[in-house]
């Protein structure tokens, strides 16, 4: 069954900082057309940062939309040009001063599949080492560590409410879990 959409048309409705806002005529795939509103974005990462005790290491920031501070892990918008994971090694640094020694890629997430095209590319950091946090000047952020468990804990109980930090943490469980079961066979 063909379900691709043609696009026609489209024009730039709002060209934002970080956002941009697009109204786009398309073919539907039984010929018929229909409008789409698009938001586009350049990407963002994400670090679920784990020392060797099973502690991650969260940022508890405000966030504008929701009117609350909210804890998530470290996590930011690509720069331009820039790779998934020196966005990641980046981004870790500032907002927790801390360094990695490996990363390994748990994948895509993409965040609202139905209005925007915004990927945030998931890394697991371990090996830590920890230097001076260096937030962005308008970033100001608050840096706390959990065990990963008892964090995974409160995602299950409907106490973390971010979709990036829920489906990073879980699938780092998932792999933790896996790996101790190889180890054990």
């Amino acid at each position: 069954m063909d379900m691709v959409e043609k696009r026609i048309s489209g024009e730039l409705i709002y060209d934002g900082i970080i956002v941009h806002l697009y109204k786009d005529d398309v073919l539907l795939p039984d010929g018929k057309k229909a409008v789409r509103e698009v938001i586009r974005h350049q990407g963002a990462v994400c670090v679920v940062a784990l020392d060797k005790d099973n502690n991650i290491y969260l940022v508890r920031q405000y966030r504008y939309p929701f009117s609350s501070v909210i804890t998530e892990i470290p996590a930011g918008k690509l720069d331009a040009g820039e790779s998934p994971l020196q966005g990641a090694i980046r981004e870790l640094r500032e907002e927790t001063g801390i360094v990695a020694g490996k990363y390994e890629y748990l994948g895509p997430l993409y965040t609202s599949p139905a209005i925007i095209d915004e990927v945030i590319h998931m890394y697991l950091a371990t090996d830590l080492s920890f230097e001076k946090q260096d937030p962005d000047e308008d970033e100001f952020v608050e840096v706390c560590k959990m065990n990963i468990n008892d964090f995974a804990s409160q995602i299950m109980e409907g106490t973390i409410p971010d979709a990036k930090t829920q489906a990073a943490v879980l699938k780092t469980v998932l792999l933790l879990n896996d790996k101790r079961r190889d180890r054990s066979e």
